[in-house]
């Protein structure tokens, strides 16, 4: 299929890569299917497009490449929902933001975004956990306190 974008001008991808979040991204729930584009190679940086709306794309990690220790639990009703009966049938990407003016890049280890990798459904989910906030700092390992603060300080 080819699909229009505003970062990537019109590109062709397979149906069979197609994300399919039943209830969009937070705060733009009408995008409901996307695909994970690469950034450039060996990076580990990707884009999640989505493919209904050429101007929606995020910018997302695998938080277990920068947060060894990160774990998501899934609710019985979120695992239902996306099919998944066990861990390694699960993949997490993260939201990334780059922060201009404080210099620094963060991920949001509080609300992932969980794949079913058979069938590439996917939902985002918020969770309920205290050592996890919106603005962890890529690179930098500590409590969400921490990380905010040397974020500020960078």
């Amino acid at each position: 299929m080819i699909i229009n974008t505003t970062r990537f001008g019109e590109i062709e991808v397979s149906d069979a890569s197609v994300l399919h979040m039943a209830e969009g991204m937070l705060g733009f729930e009408w995008c409901k299917r996307f695909v994970l584009l690469e950034d450039k190679p060996n990076t580990p940086f990707k884009w999640l497009q989505a493919v209904d709306d050429p101007a929606v794309a995020f910018i997302v990690i695998n938080p277990m490449e920068f947060f060894p220790d990160y774990e998501v639990e899934l609710a019985d009703d979120e695992a239902e929902m996306l099919g998944i009966t066990n861990a390694e049938d699960a993949a997490v990407v993260t939201t990334v933001t780059i922060d201009k003016n404080e210099g620094c890049v963060t991920t949001n280890l509080l609300g992932p975004i969980i794949i079913n990798s058979h069938d590439l459904k996917a939902k985002q989910i918020v969770l309920n956990d205290d050592k996890y906030g919106t603005k962890h700092v890529i690179g930098q390992k500590g409590s969400k306190d921490a990380t905010l603060q040397a974020c500020k300080a960078a």
